[in-house]
C-alpha cells in the first residue's frame, strides 16, 4: 500500500493508521511518502494556503512513525527526501512566475488571484526548507503478524 503526500491531510491521523492497519494483509507493508516538519513553522505559513500547500498539519516523521507503531505496524525505515522537496519548491515558483506572466501578457484570465501574496508564501516555503523546519520523509512500515509476537 503507498499512500503519497496524503497523511499530512486527514483530520485524524491515529485514525487513518488504523484505517492502513486494518486493510493490509499480515506482513503487508505501507509506504508513507509525506511532508514532514522539525518544530513550529513561521507566520508567514499559516492560514490558508497553508492548508492548500498541505503545510498547515505537517508533523514530524516521529509522530507519523508513531501512529503507525501504536495502530499495530512495525516501522522498518524512514528515509529523509529533502531533495525532493527543495525541487518541487523550485518548480512551484517557476510555474507561479508562468502564470504571472500569462496574465499579464493576457493570455490567462485569473480575475482575483494575488501574485503577490502567493510569491510571498512560495519565498517563506522555501526558506523553510533549507532551514530545515520542512522536509519530505519516506516511512515503511509492516503489519504485526503472529509469529512476530506483537499481534
Amino acid at each position: 500500500m503507498l499512500c503519497e503526500c496524503a497523511f499530512c491531510t486527514f483530520p485524524d491521523k491515529r485514525a487513518a493508521a488504523s484505517e492502513f492497519a486494518r486493510v493490509l494483509r499480515p506482513g503487508g507493508r505501507i509506504g508513507v511518502s509525506d511532508l514532514t516538519r522539525s518544530g513550529p513553522l513561521p507566520a508567514d505559513l499559516e492560514g490558508l494556503l497553508a492548508w492548500i500547500a498541505c503545510i498547515a498539519d505537517a508533523r514530524p516523521v516521529e509522530e507519523y512513525a508513531g501512529y503507525l507503531i501504536e495502530a499495530g505496524l512495525d516501522v522498518t525505515a524512514t528515509e529523509p527526501h529533502n531533495y525532493a522537496l527543495a525541487e518541487m519548491a523550485r518548480d512551484i515558483h517557476t510555474k507561479l512566475l508562468g502564470i504571472e506572466l500569462m496574465v499579464k501578457l493576457k493570455k490567462l484570465d485569473l480575475p482575483g488571484a494575488d501574485f503577490d501574496q502567493a510569491k510571498q508564501f512560495a519565498r517563506a516555503a522555501a526558506s523553510a526548507i533549507q532551514q530545515g523546519l520542512l522536509d519530505y520523509s519516506l516511512i515503511v512500515a509492516r503489519l504485526r503478524t503472529k509469529e512476530s509476537g506483537c499481534f
